[in-house]
């Protein structure tokens, strides 16, 4: 059951789901351009990050089809939709960018993202689709222990630093209708930076651990 739900949540949907989300995102602001940065940022992300991830520094192998080394050819694409959609269940339509609303945004992102994507992480450990190399992974412990030692912070900050960056796309390109290719350049560099602290903290997290380690065992 764990395996059918990830193929569907990880090969057979995330094409169609992308073209939901534009639709949606689309229809809801009537922005081409901000629909794009809501998909396009999450695409970006999910290359980039996990690339760096699985590739450089080894922290996660994906086992399965359509791979490109240790993820998979569609990785952008995995993520993308689902970020999208929890930032469109978590922004209301037609709310005020209030201090308020800022804050319910992108903590209701961050909940809803540490949870979709811990119950992903934890199915993909149990069934071997997902290699995560930590410490709770050496010391064989189990899949929920493996995935929460860094995914309720990690997957947090995901999903806070998505919404985020997305607001302040929102109220530069949807509300003060600032619209050239500059302004959107920008806007996409400073989203995969803010994003790119989510990442950071696991990294650090690890060889912080490594460190402390290596440091303990030579006295």
């Amino acid at each position: 059951m764990r395996r059918a739900y990830l193929v569907l949540i990880d090969f057979v949907l995330p094409m169609p789901m992308t073209a939901l989300m534009y639709y949606l995102w689309y229809r809801r602001t009537g922005s081409v351009l901000f629909s794009v940065y809501v998909l396009m940022l999450g695409v970006l992300f999910g290359y980039i990050y996990p690339g760096i991830g699985t590739n450089v520094l080894h922290l996660w192998r994906f086992n399965g089809p359509f791979r490109i080394k240790n993820y998979f050819i569609h990785h952008g694409f995995v993520y993308a939709p689902y970020l999208a959609l929890v930032f469109y269940v978590a922004f209301a339509p037609g709310a005020p960018l209030t201090c308020g609303n800022i804050a319910r945004i992108v903590l209701c992102s961050a909940f809803i993202q540490c949870v979709v994507s811990c119950h992903h992480d934890v199915c993909g450990v149990s069934t071997g689709m997902i290699e995560i190399n930590n410490t709770a992974s050496k010391l064989k412990r189990s899949p929920v222990e493996i995935v929460t030692e860094f995914g309720v912070v990690g997957f947090g900050l995901v999903g806070a630093s998505f919404a985020g960056s997305c607001l302040i796309a929102y109220h530069t390109i949807v509300v003060k209708a600032i619209s050239d290719t500059r302004t959107f350049v920008l806007l996409m560099v400073m989203g995969l930076a803010m994003m790119g602290v989510a990442a950071l903290h696991y990294v650090l997290k690890e060889w912080t651990h490594v460190s402390y380690s290596a440091g303990t065992r030579s006295r």
